[in-house]
């Protein structure tokens, strides 16, 4: 008779609840050491997985065990119940009831009352598994919801706080301002308002010796990180200013579910959709302002390529063609090592059968956009309350017409969806009355699902139109302390730009009577939107010239005037 070798095998981890005592790894491995000691059975080795998933079967001493069977070296596997040995009852039965028996290896579990040395067919054994995988689940389940629960309640449940905050000592769940790291931070997001790219801030960290969010950390907890890339404490990476930068912890905001898991059994991590986020705000304090914020966004979602001086022109992503809709282009001569001007994209990829040229000089666009901020800023400032009685007339009159039409529209849509629920609920009669066929049924109820899902979409968009024109008030007050700021200014940047302007939209040039050029130049701004001058003001609008010249001084001088008109 072949001689009996056990491993004695013992698990233990988080998901298995609070088992005391008597379930500790130390208390199974006497339990069944004992067992072995009565039953005269030879103890090969002791394996234990301890903090391991049941779910999860690469365990160290699991496969270390699974190696000593390919070896030859244990014949039996014991353990204290089926729970230690996994959780998933279908990999449990290939290896017990499939690889075992191949191996000729005999499984017992003590608790559980399995020796497959006595019963090859164990229905009980089959079931407990099943039983323990609906536990394993059950509980996964659980501790989402819970942590979904808290998280909700604005409880921060990182393992360890984000670069710029520390956990309040009274209070885990809570972050506090780090002031060294929190520095770092606003230097971040100022840097990149005012045009800054990726590659060029890196540099400028390393240069200053910064340290790194992961350095920063192990500085304050030197034991935390057993590996050694964080001994590069000044390898600043375009990841981590990225991640820095679409962090809403830094507006006070608590952010969770941002990744996920794949599957139940596949652990890989993957990004969650935004609409499955929990968000919860003014949790903590703030790092950053919500305008500054605002800004860095919006100079995010632009495409930025740094020129040969690691410098990302200031109108990124803000200037649009008026008829194709795309962005225009930038032109950078590199041998004088300025800016020329921009024209549309899709017109020097596509040719005149896509859109046309669009172009507009650089000094130009620059001149045009710093008077109407300048003009815009001065009314603001000396005739507040005219200047803002102005911009919700000129806002709400526009859209009253528009939003009325808005509601009319949505009541149309709200009460067709109605009807198509009583028309799909009375086919769904029909078809079980047997009044339609089941062919009949099927193709009615795609039809009406189909409209009905096409309604919910424009009753939807509909609402956002509606709420978006009921909200001129509060957007215009918003608007006034950021224009109120550039009065004085003498010349453009990324943070200005980025802060006030949505976009500028170009159209292309046209022939005056007297032979000259023009061209129109909208400018839309955060908040209010595109005011035409001459609604606003009674001023024609102005119009910047062909070609890269300043702006007619007469208009110009109308402009800055204006202050004036209005104060009086």
């Amino acid at each position: 008779m072949e001689r009996e070798i056990a491993a004695i095998y013992c698990r233990l981890s988080q998901d298995d609840g609070d088992l005391g005592e008597s379930g500790s790894i130390q208390t199974q491995k006497a339990i069944l050491t004992r067992y072995c000691k009565e039953n005269h059975i030879t103890i090969g080795d002791c394996y234990w997985d301890d903090g391991w998933t049941g779910l999860n079967f690469n365990r160290p001493d699991f496969k270390r065990m699974m190696a000593d069977i390919e070896a030859g070296k244990i014949n039996i596997v014991i353990v204290n119940d089926l729970s230690r040995f996994g959780r998933e009852y279908a990999e449990m039965g290939l290896i017990i009831e499939h690889y075992f028996e191949e191996k000729n290896i005999r499984f017992i579990s003590l608790y559980d009352r399995v020796d497959t040395a006595k019963s090859k067919d164990n229905l009980s054994m089959a079931i407990t598994n099943v039983m323990n995988s609906f536990y394993a689940r059950q509980a996964s389940a659980k501790t989402k919801a819970a942590h979904r629960s808290r998280a909700k309640d604005g409880m921060y449940l990182a393992g360890h706080a984000l670069f710029g905050y520390v956990k309040d000592p009274n209070d885990r769940h809570k972050l506090i301002i780090d002031p060294p790291a929190a520095d770092i931070v606003r230097e971040v997001f100022q840097l990149f308002a005012d045009g800054v790219g990726y590659v060029r801030m890196t540099k400028i960290l390393r240069e200053r010796k910064i340290l790194n969010p992961m350095a920063y950390f192990n500085h304050n907890n030197p034991d935390y990180f057993k590996s050694d890339y964080w001994r590069k404490p000044f390898d600043w990476h375009a990841t981590s200013v990225r991640s820095i930068l679409m962090n809403q912890a830094y507006i006070g905001n608590c952010v969770f579910g941002r990744t996920k898991v794949k599957g139940f059994f596949d652990k890989t991590r993957i990004h969650a959709p935004k609409e499955e986020w929990i968000i919860v705000e003014n949790t903590h304090e703030p790092i950053i302002s919500q305008e500054l914020w605002d800004t860095v966004q919006q100079l995010m979602k632009s495409r930025r390529r740094e020129n040969c001086k690691g410098e990302v022109q200031m109108f990124a992503g803000l200037i649009k063609c008026s008829k194709c809709g795309s962005s225009l282009n930038v032109n950078f001569d590199k041998k004088k090592g300025k800016y020329t001007g921009f024209s549309c994209w899709v017109y020097k990829n596509y040719g005149k059968d896509r859109c046309t040229s669009h172009a507009i000089g650089w000094k130009t666009m620059n001149q045009l956009v710093l008077e109407d901020i300048r003009r815009n800023a001065k009314a603001a400032k000396l005739a507040t309350q005219k200047y803002k009685d102005m911009l919700i007339a000129a806002k709400t009159e526009k859209k009253k017409q528009e939003t009325e039409k808005c509601k009319r529209e949505l009541k149309t849509v709200e009460k067709r969806i109605t009807e198509l629920d009583k028309i799909l609920n009375k086919l769904y009669e029909d078809l079980a009355l047997e009044k339609v066929t089941e062919e009949r049924y099927q193709v009615m109820s795609k039809g009406y699902e189909e409209e009905q899902s096409g309604l919910k979409e424009r009753r939807n968009h509909l609402t956002e139109l509606i709420t978006r024109a009921e909200s001129a008030y509060e957007n215009i007050d918003k608007f006034l302390p950021i224009i109120q700021k550039y009065t004085d200014i003498t010349e453009l940047n990324t943070h200005i730009l980025n802060e006030l302007i949505q976009k500028i939209v170009v159209y292309e040039k046209t022939d005056n009577p007297d032979g000259s050029k023009s061209q129109r130049v909208d400018i839309h701004y955060k908040f209010i939107g595109y005011v035409e001058m001459k609604e606003m003001f009674g001023l024609p609008m102005v119009m910047a010239m062909a070609k890269d010249v300043e702006i007619d001084d007469v208009l110009i001088a109308e402009a800055k005037g204006l202050a004036k008109e209005l104060a009086g």
